[in-house]
């Protein structure tokens, strides 16, 4: 059998030629630009990440205005502080009044999406449909508003209330999930359906939601993993794609995980832009914290 990584059409420079002319990148050719160790290869590959988003959205910024209305979830995730079992933190949950001043606020200082962030809540749960009902009424209520998009984050709902909150106006649904491996997914996501999480997003999809899918780096993930990742938003046919480098927080099975340098990341996001020229890709600028250095070592939204 050929070995296609060392095929003349899979040499670092002919996919890159590639990635820039706009062709599809296959298995083979998203590893070639993941593997890239060299700083010359790296700076091409930057190059060529900047050059891809510059033709599709020149200088143009669109910032977040992120929203936290609540820090109880109903998750054990192995990787964030607010897993449920965490009981040294006090945990809050913002009146509806509360809420909309900050996204008057945001909108007000020029944000273009408003993103209710939360934990998975099982206060949505134990009401039944009225849990839901309220996120709908409040959809609506930050739309009228600030006018301005809505993106939500309530994890894995039933099918009923995604209708619910598609109906308010919502525009964008995010179902974390971190990996597209189902074994490093149950270290992460300990007790959770990846299956599941998945036919939310496509569900969502098909109700015409838009869709963002991301990877968590610098826990384990093999090269092989970030290819799948990149080829299964590919089919899932995502409007953004992420990437962010794992913190390790106190009070959680990986506080004592060592940390991985940004590059990882920027790599990845890199390769992503060359993936898909045409979509969304964040700069995560707030995982180390709110601090004035943290903000300052964060990596720079350069593609």
């Amino acid at each position: 059998m050929m070995n296609t990584a060392n095929h003349p059409h899979n040499t670092f420079q002919s996919v890159l030629s590639r990635a820039q002319r706009g062709c599809a990148l296959n298995r083979q050719n998203l590893a070639v630009l993941l593997n890239a160790r060299e700083d010359v290869q790296r700076d091409a590959l930057f190059a060529a990440a900047r050059a891809v988003r510059e033709q599709h959205f020149g200088n143009r910024i669109f910032l977040y205005g992120f929203v936290y209305t609540s820090t109880y979830c109903c998750n054990d995730c192995t990787f964030c502080y607010y897993r449920r079992s965490n009981v040294s933190l006090s945990r809050y949950r913002k009146e509806v009044a509360e809420i909309l001043a900050a996204a008057r606020h945001l909108s007000e200082a020029g944000v273009h999406l408003i993103d209710l962030t939360m934990g998975e809540g099982p206060d949505l749960y134990t009401k039944g449909t009225a849990g839901f009902d309220a996120m709908a009424d409040l959809v609506v209520e930050v739309r009228s508003t600030t006018g301005l998009p809505v993106m939500i984050s309530p994890g894995v709902v039933p099918n009923q209330a995604l209708q619910k909150l598609a109906a308010a106006g919502v525009t964008w649904y995010a179902c974390y999930r971190e990996t597209h491996n189902p074994e490093y997914f149950e270290r992460l996501r300990t007790h959770q359906s990846f299956a599941e999480r998945m036919e939310k997003k496509r569900l969502a999809r098909s109700m015409g939601l838009l869709v963002e899918e991301g990877v968590l780096c610098g826990l384990g993930e093999t090269n092989s993993d970030l290819v799948e990742s990149i080829i299964q938003m590919r089919v899932l046919d995502v409007d953004q794609a992420r990437a962010m480098t794992f913190i390790p927080q106190q009070n959680t099975p990986l506080k004592d995980h060592p940390t991985d340098s940004d590059m990882r990341e920027l790599q990845t996001l890199a390769v992503m832009r060359l993936a898909f020229p045409n979509r969304l890709i964040p700069a995560s600028l707030d995982v180390r914290g709110l601090g004035v250095s943290a903000i300052a070592s964060a990596p720079a939204p350069t593609w």
